[in-house]
This record gives C-alpha cells, sequence and structure tokens, in this order.
C-alpha cells in the first residue's frame, strides 16, 4: 500500500470570507476544480510545518505556526488502487486586510467566498472533504473559530 498524507486549509480573512482556489491546466491533479490551499506532506515533514509551506508555495502568504487549528482528520482507502490518504484539515484565521495572493502554476484562479459555500468545494471528488464539511458545519466549528 502507497500511503499519502495531505494537509489542506480554510483560510479566512479578517471579513471570515474563506479563500477557494481553482486547479489550473497544470496542476497535477484534478485540473479546472475548487481547491482548498494545502497539499502533500512530505516524509519526516511535520503536517503544520508542511501546511505551511504548501500555503506559501501556493499562494505565497506566510501564516504563523501559532495560527493554524486542526479541526478535522481522516483515512481513506482506495482497494483498487492500493493507495491510503490521511487527510488533516485546518482552519486559519488571517488577521488585518484581505492579503492579495501570488498563484503558483497549480492554480489559475482564487476568490474569497462567504464560508457557507464551504460545503461545495472538493466534496464531489473526494469524500474526505464532504464529511468534514458536514461536521464542521453541523458543529459550528468553523463559525466558532471565525468570532
Amino acid at each position: 500500500m502507497k500511503i499519502f498524507t495531505v494537509a489542506k486549509a480554510v483560510v479566512l480573512d479578517a471579513d471570515n470570507q474563506m479563500l477557494v482556489l481553482r486547479r489550473s491546466k497544470t496542476h497535477p491533479m484534478l485540473a479546472g476544480l475548487a481547491d482548498l490551499p494545502g497539499g502533500m506532506i512530505d516524509k519526516g515533514e511535520e503536517p503544520g510545518q508542511a501546511l505551511m509551506r504548501e500555503i506559501l508555495e501556493e499562494i505565497g502568504l506566510s501564516i504563523d505556526f501559532a495560527g493554524l487549528g486542526l479541526v478535522y482528520s481522516g483515512t481513506e482507502v482506495y482497494e483498487a488502487s492500493q493507495t491510503v490518504y490521511v487527510r488533516l484539515l485546518y482552519v486559519v484565521k488571517l488577521v488585518g486586510s484581505t492579503p492579495a495572493i501570488k498563484l503558483s502554476f497549480e492554480h489559475d484562479d482564487a476568490h474569497w467566498d462567504p464560508i457557507s459555500e464551504l460545503a461545495k468545494i472538493e466534496t464531489d471528488y473526494i469524500p474526505f472533504y464532504a464529511q468534514a464539511f458536514d461536521y464542521l458545519i453541523k458543529n459550528q466549528i468553523i463559525e466558532s473559530l471565525a468570532n
């Protein structure tokens, strides 16, 4: 079995709008679809540090480690491909004005949406996110962190 660990973040600005990316045609997986900042954790890398690295690489933002909050985790097993994904979902609340976003080759669009749009991101093609967002919405976790 191949095991991959992925860390993603719901990034909130000071007005509690979340950052939504669109994967570019050059993205290695699921090109053209909505995405949250984050990605694969390298072997031996601490998850929070990996997420900070991914956010800097993908959107040009430096995130303070103390600002990361792990809100959900889970594992998906794909028998056909003999692959396991360990997924970690964080929330990052930015302070101050909404920052400018500098996109990498992996994304071709970035925009800020209301938290209410969360359930529409990545849920059609990665089951973990449907479960995670349902849990976060039902328990008002992001709303409580946003305040």
